[in-house]
């Protein structure tokens, strides 16, 4: 028999949506816990982004894979009830609604905790619980704007401001999430007694900025970890390769790799350098292959530039089980890391709307009866797997 999960017979209670939320119950739900996933009437908004396939979203499939889904409206009567009830059976609750929110429903920190003292409530929030900006909206591009990542971004490489593509804020947050909640559980291990976690996403943006220090002593020097300088050739195939390292310190390395100066002394400044580097590639080789081949003769590292189609496509991709399928027909990636002891990954697909809500309800003890007039009522819903 496989080993179980790290996290097998913990209860999870995920009341998030979007990304940040969400992605900490996939990974908790990746490590072995028991992830319910409660949702409104409307469902999780990203359930709604495209692509979908076969009604199912491909962001809401790589945020949920792994959770049994319940539908129970908190504005209705009793629905607030039930999620109490759910609480208290649970170790673990996440939530990202505004601070205090979900106190007016009965569902806040303090309530829940005087019906179980066990339980690590988690709330992920823009600017957290408390402070000047508790209530502000934090959304990842206003994090992005305002927390540095963009600025630092186009200061560094000398070009005008532009918005992330991906979600970084979200992200870092879920993972930030994920350290605080197991050791939340390991201290209760110790104490018996749950907490209240209060995760930022503004701070965890600026905590896993690797330039944030930097930045902080106002320093405008050289920087050792300067990726954003390497130089990215064009090739007349059409493939694009990035040569690593600083085009300025390693110019003369990179010429003789690629056969030869081009009459010229090393350049002073790292954009010339760059733009020198990528002439003398594109004027002497035609292909990718060509050009790395004559690269990593000289010992000089690169890598072509390629969608992530293609890595999933690549013989290691497949020997090592980069993706799982997470909605029929819905490829996502798979948990990123292997244990000796433990089984980790994925056991369930990402569930429709309310595909679980009868038989998540029905382990409160709540009888079919009732739970059809609930359904009726509107303060449930239920929908086939």
């Amino acid at each position: 028999m496989p080993a179980p999960g790290p996290l097998e017979g913990i209860r999870v209670l995920d009341l998030t949506q979007i990304v940040a939320g969400p992605l900490c119950g996939r990974v908790l739900a990746d490590l072995g816990a028991s992830v319910v996933k409660v949702e409104s009437p409307t469902g999780d908004l990203a359930r709604a982004v495209p692509p979908l396939v076969d009604g199912i979203g491909a962001l809401y499939a790589h945020m949920n894979a792994g959770k049994r889904s319940a539908c129970v409206d908190i504005r209705a009567d009793g629905g607030a009830e039930l999620v109490a009830r759910l609480a208290e059976r649970s170790d673990v609750l996440l939530e990202n609604f505004r601070p205090a929110a979900l106190t007016g429903r009965g569902l806040g920190y303090e309530q829940l905790r005087a019906r179980n003292p066990r339980l690590v409530y988690c709330s992920i929030s823009g600017f957290g619980q408390d402070g000047p900006w508790a209530d502000r909206r934090g959304h990842a591009p206003r994090l992005h704007a305002e927390g540095g990542t963009i600025e630092v971004a186009a200061r560094l490489r000398h070009t005008a401001p532009v918005p992330e593509v991906q979600q970084h804020a979200d992200v870092y947050s879920g993972f930030v999430a994920v350290g605080a909640v197991c050791a939340a559980l390991y201290q209760r291990e110790r104490t018996g007694e749950g907490q209240h976690l209060d995760i930022a996403i503004a701070e965890a943006l600026v905590y896993a900025s690797d330039q944030a220090a930097i930045d902080l002593l106002r320093y405008d020097g050289p920087r050792e970890f300067d990726s954003w300088t390497y130089p990215i050739v064009s090739l007349p195939s059409g493939e694009a390769v990035c040569l690593f390292g600083n085009p300025r310190r390693l110019f003369d390395a990179w010429m003789a790799a690629l056969g030869g100066g081009d009459g010229e002394g090393a350049p002073a400044d790292e954009d010339e350098a760059a733009a020198r580097v990528r002439r003398a590639a594109e004027a002497r080789f035609s292909s990718a292959e060509e050009l790395q081949e004559a690269l990593e003769a000289a010992g000089v590292g690169s890598g072509v530039v390629q969608p992530v189609t293609a890595l999933a496509e690549s013989e290691w991709a497949l020997a090592r089980g980069l993706l799982v399928e997470g909605a029929v027909g819905v490829r996502v990636p798979a948990a990123p890391w292997r244990s000796s002891g433990a089984t980790i990954g994925t056991t369930r697909q990402a569930a429709r709307l309310g595909a679980q809500t009868r038989e998540v309800l029905s382990e409160l003890g709540i009888a079919a009866a009732d739970l059809d007039r609930l359904e009726a009522d509107g303060v449930i819903r239920c929908a086939a797997t």
